[in-house]
């Protein structure tokens, strides 16, 4: 018998064109799609009957096209196809089309060949869902990671001829291959308009639906005990030229657990991705160009590295109240592994029993710095959550439950969500009073511990800690207005306010005249900025600082300076750090400092008279009752 493309047809189909939906899905990060799409169904298939790992490889080539088994049989129907949807006037097929006949008049095509290891390969079930059937899938057992079929599409999107072969040698059948071509519909019969092609092409043998042996397109045949199945994607679009990093990239963000646990290698040509290079190759991605979506999500990798490997992480596992589910056999049926950092994401990623990420649950603390990782690892687990995933396997829903089963779905999702915040509260929480960030800050208990003793010092001097009465003499000249309002206006009631040594008179005199006060005190700023050219130079070199929260709840933060020079006066800004690095104006409320003078004026605020070696703090009062991290920005004021 002939092997040959078989196009499906009949009278009166609906005619189908280039637009296929589930290929469509995967073209906005063609790699990315495909790399977590194949593994995704390698880690399925893998041989249960052994511990070793799945290995899954990739390899570039380039063959003639006239190497293209059938080519011929293409040729034919694509004239046919570009008439048949000529007369549809259908743009966006017809230059498919014409891209698809450029390409095959070409001398050569690249191929990309993806092979697993140790898997059982496509035996007569899982052969017939993926190169047969549409829209379903046959996996080995209930816990395999993927369940919908759409994942089959992903090989072809990055085709620009929409081709794939397949190669297995499978542990339960003969060795075989076949070809599939999402082509368009088109006029089987040119004679009877009404007989149209399905858009599914199949390369196959007359009387079966497969081809016996092997095809390796110039690559080595698989030995018969070296189980699994090869993907040849024929006519690769162009991509990146560094694809084989972003397929590395794709593997660590998707498949972390997986090759911590040792259940996944991976090799990209000459590449090999394994538990015991992780750290490596992890080294490696962070030089790597990546795009700012692709920065957070790597990012969020590495918290979760660092969770799963760092010594100080704390591993739990279920509680009581998931004890009432009748898929809950153990308590070890769901594991959480939390870290507490510096730089972390406050996210936890959630995975199921074969590794392969989910997604990352977040909203679970405002305030603590943590990451974490949650496995499903009870086998009954396992499948009820992948009932609950979407089509992309990208999240977890009730409405993806059958009826009857949505409420406790929706149930099992809160309580798992709650389990995430009790735990991180009940393991890292501290009063907001104790929040402290003491690394470096012994550079400055010196300092403190010789101001301190000052104002002890100060105490016994016989002062008399009680003003009666303040007069303020003002000074007429006008080139003396600034020192008039720094020093006297100003600084007097300021220092009064401070000592809390206000007397009735002076209070009063404070409210009836307050409002001519804030007048005179606006306009005199004013008219400085309008004399004095100032120029604000970069000075944090000359600054050791240290934010620390005095109480969260309420936006209250104290900045201690630590000058290594003196200045006469310096402004600062207060920025934002959020999680991504992206730096952000802080919103001062309330400001005020016991070392030094100083105003605020928008968000600067400015601070007078930096006496080298002695320490400088700001307390600022911001709108947030979240723990955030705060950098301060220091400028030389110079006129």
């Amino acid at each position: 018998m002939k092997n040959r493309w078989m196009f499906p047809h009949g009278k009166d189909l609906t005619p189908r064109g280039v637009n296929d939906p589930a290929i469509n899905s995967f073209l906005d990060n063609v790699i990315d799609s495909l790399t977590r799409e194949v593994i995704q169904n390698s880690l399925d298939a893998k041989i249960k009957e052994n511990n070793n790992p799945v290995e899954v490889t990739f390899d570039e080539g380039v063959i003639k096209t006239e190497e293209i088994p059938g080519i011929e049989d293409i040729r034919d129907a694509l004239p046919k196809a570009i008439h048949f949807w000529e007369k549809k006037g259908n743009v966006g097929t017809l230059n498919h089309l014409r891209g698809f006949e450029k390409l095959l008049n070409s001398e050569t095509v690249r191929i990309l060949k993806v092979s697993d290891y140790n898997a059982y390969g496509l035996n007569d079930k899982s052969y017939d869902a993926l190169i047969i059937g549409n829209g379903y899938t046959e996996k080995i057992d209930e816990n395999a990671a993927g369940s919908k079929g759409i994942g089959k599409a992903a090989p072809f999107a990055i085709s620009d001829l929409r081709l794939v072969f397949y190669n297995t040698v499978p542990t339960k059948s003969i060795p075989k291959h076949a070809g599939v071509m999402n082509f368009v519909s088109f006029n089987f019969d040119e004679n009877d308009e009404s007989i149209i092609t399905q858009e599914r092409a199949l390369y196959q043998t007359e009387d079966k639906d497969y081809v016996k042996g092997q095809i390796s397109f110039n690559f080595d045949e698989r030995k018969l005990d070296e189980y699994g199945t090869d993907l040849f994607i024929i006519g690769l679009r162009e991509i990146d030229d560094d694809w084989e990093k972003r397929i590395l990239l794709s593997a660590v963000n998707n498949f972390l657990v997986s090759i911590l646990e040792k259940k996944l290698i991976i090799r990209v040509n000459n590449t090999i991705l394994n538990h015991e290079n992780l750290g490596e190759v992890i080294t490696l991605l962070e030089e790597f160009k990546k795009s700012y979506d692709e920065k957070k999500v790597f990012k969020d990798t590495i918290n979760y590295y660092d969770a799963l490997t760092n010594q100080e992480r704390l591993e739990f596992e279920l509680d009581e109240r998931f004890e009432k589910y009748d898929f809950i056999k153990d308590k070890a049926d769901g594991k959480l592994v939390l870290l507490k950092c510096e730089e972390a994401n406050r996210m936890i990623l959630q995975t199921r029993i074969s590794g392969m990420k989910i997604y990352d649950r977040d909203r679970i603390s405002g305030n603590i710095m943590f990451t974490g990782v949650f496995r499903a690892t009870g086998k009954e687990l396992d499948k009820f959550l992948k009932s609950l995933e979407n089509t992309n396997h990208t999240g977890w829903s009730p409405d993806q439950s059958s009826k009857e089963n949505r409420k406790q779905a929706e149930e099992f999702l809160k309580d798992l969500y709650h389990w995430f915040k009790e735990t991180v509260k009940n393991s890292y929480e501290q009063s907001v009073e104790n929040v402290i960030d003491a690394i470096g800050i012994k550079d400055f208990l010196p300092l403190v511990s010789q101001q301190e003793g000052k104002q002890d010092e100060q105490a016994d001097t016989g002062i008399k800690k009680t003003i009666d009465n303040v007069v303020i003499k003002r000074n007429t000249k006008k080139n003396n207005i600034y020192n008039t309002y720094e020093f006297a206006e100003d600084g007097v009631d300021s220092i009064i306010e401070e000592l809390g040594y206000d007397t009735e008179e002076t209070k009063v005199e404070k409210e009836t005249k307050k409002t001519r006060k804030i007048k005179n005190i606006l306009e005199k700023i004013s008219l400085r900025r309008k004399l004095k050219k100032e120029q604000l130079v970069d000075a944090d070199e000359f600054f050791g600082v240290k934010i620390i929260a005095l109480n969260t709840s309420g936006g209250l933060y104290r900045c201690i300076l630590k000058p290594t020079k003196s200045f006469k006066e310096i402004d600062i800004k207060f920025n934002i750090v959020g999680e991504d690095g992206r730096i952000t104006a802080t919103d001062v409320r309330n400001v005020k400092s016991n070392t030094n003078k100083m105003k605020k004026n928008d968000s600067m605020i400015r601070l007078y008279n930096i006496k080298k070696g002695e320490l400088a703090t700001i307390d600022i009062n911001i709108n947030s009752k979240l723990l955030l991290k705060m950098k301060g920005k220091i400028y030389e004021v110079k006129i």
